[in-house]
Protein backbone atom coordinates (compact mmCIF):
# COMPACT_ATOMS: atom_id res chain seq x y z
CA UNK A 1 0.00 0.00 0.00
CA UNK A 2 1.77 3.13 -1.17
CA UNK A 3 1.38 6.31 -3.19
CA UNK A 4 3.56 8.83 -5.01
CA UNK A 5 2.13 12.36 -4.99
CA UNK A 6 4.85 14.31 -6.78
CA UNK A 7 4.60 13.39 -10.45
CA UNK A 8 4.88 15.73 -13.46
CA UNK A 9 3.49 14.80 -16.88
CA UNK A 10 4.64 18.00 -18.59
CA UNK A 11 7.07 16.26 -20.95
CA UNK A 12 4.21 14.86 -23.03
CA UNK A 13 0.69 15.73 -24.13
CA UNK A 14 -2.26 16.06 -21.79
CA UNK A 15 -3.80 12.78 -22.91
CA UNK A 16 -5.08 9.69 -21.13
CA UNK A 17 -2.57 7.59 -23.08
CA UNK A 18 0.40 9.58 -21.76
CA UNK A 19 -1.02 9.68 -18.25
CA UNK A 20 -1.48 5.90 -18.22
CA UNK A 21 2.25 5.42 -18.76
CA UNK A 22 2.88 7.06 -15.39
CA UNK A 23 0.05 5.19 -13.68
CA UNK A 24 1.17 1.83 -15.03
CA UNK A 25 4.76 2.50 -14.00
CA UNK A 26 3.59 3.19 -10.47
CA UNK A 27 1.33 0.17 -10.31
CA UNK A 28 4.15 -2.06 -11.53
CA UNK A 29 6.21 -0.90 -8.53
CA UNK A 30 3.51 -1.63 -5.98
CA UNK A 31 1.75 1.71 -5.73
CA UNK A 32 -2.01 1.84 -5.35
CA UNK A 33 -2.30 5.37 -6.76
CA UNK A 34 -0.30 8.35 -7.99
CA UNK A 35 -0.87 12.06 -7.64
CA UNK A 36 -0.13 14.35 -10.56
CA UNK A 37 1.30 17.69 -9.46
CA UNK A 38 2.09 19.86 -12.45
CA UNK A 39 4.23 22.93 -11.88
CA UNK A 40 2.21 26.08 -11.39
CA UNK A 41 4.59 27.97 -13.66
CA UNK A 42 3.35 25.96 -16.64
CA UNK A 43 -0.07 27.61 -16.52
CA UNK A 44 -0.95 30.95 -18.07
CA UNK A 45 -3.52 31.52 -15.35
CA UNK A 46 -0.68 31.74 -12.80
CA UNK A 47 1.10 34.71 -14.34
CA UNK A 48 0.24 37.10 -11.49
CA UNK A 49 1.86 34.70 -9.03
CA UNK A 50 5.11 34.26 -10.92
CA UNK A 51 5.67 37.61 -12.59
CA UNK A 52 8.57 39.83 -11.53
CA UNK A 53 10.47 42.78 -12.92
CA UNK A 54 13.58 40.76 -13.72
CA UNK A 55 14.91 37.35 -14.67
CA UNK A 56 11.98 35.34 -13.33
CA UNK A 57 9.56 37.16 -15.63
CA UNK A 58 11.65 36.25 -18.67
CA UNK A 59 12.20 32.68 -17.47
CA UNK A 60 8.51 31.87 -17.04
CA UNK A 61 7.72 33.15 -20.52
CA UNK A 62 9.49 30.08 -21.92
CA UNK A 63 7.42 27.67 -19.80
CA UNK A 64 4.01 29.25 -19.22
CA UNK A 65 2.28 27.76 -22.26
CA UNK A 66 -0.45 25.51 -20.83
CA UNK A 67 -4.00 26.03 -19.57
CA UNK A 68 -4.79 24.83 -16.07
CA UNK A 69 -8.32 24.07 -17.25
CA UNK A 70 -7.01 21.46 -19.70
CA UNK A 71 -4.90 19.88 -17.00
CA UNK A 72 -7.70 19.68 -14.45
CA UNK A 73 -10.12 18.27 -17.03
CA UNK A 74 -7.63 15.52 -17.93
CA UNK A 75 -7.33 14.33 -14.33
CA UNK A 76 -11.09 14.56 -13.81
CA UNK A 77 -11.58 12.42 -16.91
CA UNK A 78 -9.08 9.88 -15.60
CA UNK A 79 -10.92 9.71 -12.30
CA UNK A 80 -14.21 9.12 -14.12
CA UNK A 81 -12.49 6.17 -15.82
CA UNK A 82 -11.63 4.85 -12.33
CA UNK A 83 -7.90 5.29 -12.91
CA UNK A 84 -5.99 5.46 -9.60
CA UNK A 85 -4.95 9.09 -9.82
CA UNK A 86 -5.27 12.20 -7.65
CA UNK A 87 -5.33 15.85 -8.68
CA UNK A 88 -2.55 18.00 -7.32
CA UNK A 89 -0.31 20.91 -8.19
CA UNK A 90 3.16 22.06 -7.20
CA UNK A 91 2.84 25.77 -6.61
CA UNK A 92 5.74 28.09 -5.86
CA UNK A 93 5.53 30.28 -2.80
CA UNK A 94 6.61 33.90 -2.95
CA UNK A 95 6.36 36.03 0.20
CA UNK A 96 3.76 38.80 -0.15
CA UNK A 97 2.03 36.91 -3.00
CA UNK A 98 -0.41 35.00 -0.80
CA UNK A 99 -3.49 36.61 -2.32
CA UNK A 100 -2.38 35.91 -5.87
CA UNK A 101 -1.59 32.28 -4.98
CA UNK A 102 -4.96 31.83 -3.29
CA UNK A 103 -6.81 33.34 -6.25
CA UNK A 104 -4.87 31.13 -8.69
CA UNK A 105 -5.67 27.89 -6.87
CA UNK A 106 -9.05 28.55 -5.28
CA UNK A 107 -11.50 27.28 -7.89
CA UNK A 108 -10.15 23.79 -8.56
CA UNK A 109 -10.97 20.48 -6.81
CA UNK A 110 -7.47 19.64 -5.58
CA UNK A 111 -6.72 16.49 -3.66
CA UNK A 112 -3.48 18.06 -2.46
CA UNK A 113 -1.32 21.14 -3.03
CA UNK A 114 2.46 20.97 -2.80
CA UNK A 115 4.17 24.21 -1.84
CA UNK A 116 7.76 24.67 -2.91
CA UNK A 117 10.42 27.35 -2.82
CA UNK A 118 12.55 27.50 -5.96
CA UNK A 119 13.20 31.25 -5.91
CA UNK A 120 14.74 33.75 -3.52
CA UNK A 121 13.55 37.04 -4.97
CA UNK A 122 14.60 36.86 -8.63
CA UNK A 123 17.19 34.10 -8.17
CA UNK A 124 16.25 30.55 -9.17
CA UNK A 125 18.30 28.63 -6.61
CA UNK A 126 18.04 25.29 -8.44
CA UNK A 127 18.60 26.56 -11.98
CA UNK A 128 21.84 25.51 -13.64
CA UNK A 129 21.90 28.79 -15.56
CA UNK A 130 21.95 30.65 -12.23
CA UNK A 131 24.52 28.52 -10.41
CA UNK A 132 27.17 31.26 -10.52
CA UNK A 133 25.04 33.25 -8.10
CA UNK A 134 25.89 30.67 -5.45
CA UNK A 135 29.54 31.73 -5.70
CA UNK A 136 28.59 35.35 -5.04
CA UNK A 137 26.45 34.60 -1.99
CA UNK A 138 27.11 33.74 1.65
CA UNK A 139 25.87 30.14 1.81
CA UNK A 140 24.90 30.41 5.47
CA UNK A 141 22.76 33.45 4.75
CA UNK A 142 21.12 31.73 1.77
CA UNK A 143 20.10 28.77 3.94
CA UNK A 144 18.71 31.02 6.66
CA UNK A 145 16.69 33.10 4.20
CA UNK A 146 15.45 30.00 2.39
CA UNK A 147 14.18 28.30 5.55
CA UNK A 148 12.57 31.51 6.76
CA UNK A 149 10.59 31.51 3.51
CA UNK A 150 9.71 27.83 3.97
CA UNK A 151 8.37 28.62 7.44
CA UNK A 152 6.29 31.52 6.11
CA UNK A 153 4.91 29.24 3.41
CA UNK A 154 3.84 26.59 5.91
CA UNK A 155 2.06 29.19 8.03
CA UNK A 156 -0.10 30.50 5.18
CA UNK A 157 -2.38 27.44 5.26
CA UNK A 158 -2.43 27.44 1.46
CA UNK A 159 -0.49 24.20 1.09
CA UNK A 160 -0.78 20.58 2.22
CA UNK A 161 2.75 19.33 1.56
CA UNK A 162 6.16 21.00 1.62
CA UNK A 163 8.05 19.84 -1.47
CA UNK A 164 11.75 18.91 -1.26
CA UNK A 165 12.19 20.94 1.91
CA UNK A 166 15.96 21.35 1.53
CA UNK A 167 16.12 21.86 -2.23
CA UNK A 168 18.62 24.58 -1.33
CA UNK A 169 21.32 21.88 -1.10
CA UNK A 170 20.81 20.76 -4.73
CA UNK A 171 24.26 21.76 -5.98
CA UNK A 172 26.08 20.61 -2.87
CA UNK A 173 26.60 23.98 -1.21
CA UNK A 174 26.48 23.38 2.55
CA UNK A 175 26.17 25.76 5.48
CA UNK A 176 28.16 25.86 8.67
CA UNK A 177 26.79 23.20 10.99
CA UNK A 178 25.68 25.84 13.51
CA UNK A 179 23.20 27.13 10.93
CA UNK A 180 21.10 24.03 11.62
CA UNK A 181 20.52 25.29 15.17
CA UNK A 182 18.61 28.23 13.66
CA UNK A 183 16.91 26.05 11.06
CA UNK A 184 15.59 23.91 13.90
CA UNK A 185 13.56 26.91 15.06
CA UNK A 186 11.98 27.03 11.60
CA UNK A 187 11.18 23.32 11.75
CA UNK A 188 9.68 23.69 15.23
CA UNK A 189 7.38 26.45 13.95
CA UNK A 190 6.46 24.39 10.89
CA UNK A 191 5.47 21.50 13.19
CA UNK A 192 2.71 23.68 14.66
CA UNK A 193 0.94 24.11 11.31
CA UNK A 194 0.00 20.48 10.60
CA UNK A 195 1.55 20.57 7.15
CA UNK A 196 3.14 17.39 5.75
CA UNK A 197 6.80 17.30 4.72
CA UNK A 198 7.87 15.42 1.62
CA UNK A 199 10.74 12.95 1.69
CA UNK A 200 11.88 13.04 -1.92
CA UNK A 201 14.04 10.61 -3.85
CA UNK A 202 14.65 13.28 -6.49
CA UNK A 203 17.78 14.40 -4.68
CA UNK A 204 19.41 11.10 -5.58
CA UNK A 205 19.15 12.16 -9.24
CA UNK A 206 20.55 15.65 -8.64
CA UNK A 207 24.16 16.85 -8.20
CA UNK A 208 23.86 16.58 -4.40
CA UNK A 209 23.21 12.84 -4.77
CA UNK A 210 21.12 12.32 -1.64
CA UNK A 211 17.50 12.19 -0.54
CA UNK A 212 15.67 15.34 0.50
CA UNK A 213 15.74 16.11 3.43
CA UNK A 214 19.20 15.76 4.95
CA UNK A 215 19.87 13.69 8.04
CA UNK A 216 19.97 16.85 10.15
CA UNK A 217 16.48 17.90 9.09
CA UNK A 218 15.12 14.37 9.14
CA UNK A 219 16.11 14.19 12.80
CA UNK A 220 14.14 17.38 13.44
CA UNK A 221 11.11 15.98 11.63
CA UNK A 222 11.21 13.00 13.98
CA UNK A 223 11.80 15.19 17.04
CA UNK A 224 8.79 17.40 16.31
CA UNK A 225 6.58 14.55 15.07
CA UNK A 226 5.87 16.09 11.66
CA UNK A 227 3.86 13.92 9.23
CA UNK A 228 5.60 12.89 6.01
CA UNK A 229 4.98 11.46 2.56
CA UNK A 230 7.50 9.79 0.26
CA UNK A 231 7.54 11.15 -3.29
CA UNK A 232 9.68 10.85 -6.41
CA UNK A 233 9.27 14.18 -8.24
CA UNK A 234 9.11 12.09 -11.41
CA UNK A 235 9.11 13.87 -14.77
CA UNK A 236 9.12 10.66 -16.84
CA UNK A 237 7.16 7.41 -16.37
CA UNK A 238 10.19 5.34 -15.40
CA UNK A 239 10.91 7.64 -12.45
CA UNK A 240 7.58 7.14 -10.68
CA UNK A 241 8.34 5.59 -7.26
CA UNK A 242 12.01 5.49 -8.18
CA UNK A 243 14.27 4.55 -5.24
CA UNK A 244 11.32 4.21 -2.88
CA UNK A 245 13.04 1.23 -1.26
CA UNK A 246 15.86 3.55 -0.21
CA UNK A 247 13.43 6.21 0.99
CA UNK A 248 11.40 3.74 3.05
CA UNK A 249 14.57 2.41 4.67
CA UNK A 250 15.65 5.99 5.35
CA UNK A 251 12.45 7.04 7.12
CA UNK A 252 12.19 3.76 9.00
CA UNK A 253 15.70 4.32 10.37
CA UNK A 254 14.16 7.26 12.25
CA UNK A 255 11.36 5.11 13.61
CA UNK A 256 8.81 6.53 11.18
CA UNK A 257 6.38 3.98 9.75
CA UNK A 258 3.36 6.11 8.83
CA UNK A 259 2.78 7.91 5.53
CA UNK A 260 -0.36 9.56 4.17
CA UNK A 261 -2.81 9.36 1.31
CA UNK A 262 -4.57 12.53 0.21
CA UNK A 263 -8.11 13.07 -0.99
CA UNK A 264 -9.97 16.36 -1.14
CA UNK A 265 -7.06 17.99 0.72
CA UNK A 266 -7.52 15.63 3.67
CA UNK A 267 -4.74 13.27 4.71
CA UNK A 268 -5.34 9.62 5.59
CA UNK A 269 -2.63 7.57 7.30
CA UNK A 270 -1.22 4.24 6.16
CA UNK A 271 1.70 2.14 7.34
CA UNK A 272 4.77 1.03 5.41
Amino acid sequence: MAADYHVHIENGPYTIEWLKKFINSGLSKGLVEIGISEHGHRFKEGFEVYKSNGFRREWIKTYMDQSIEDYVELIKEAKQMALPVKLGIEADYFPEKEKEIKDFLATYPWDFIIGSVHWIDDWGIDLEESIEEWHRRDVDEVYLEYFNIIEKMAKTGLFDIIGHIDLVKIFGFRPNYKVFEKIERNIEEISKTGIVIEVSTAGLRKPVGEIYPSKEIMGMIKEYNIPIVVNSDAHMPQDVARDFDKAYAYVKSYGINTLYYFEGRKKLPYNI
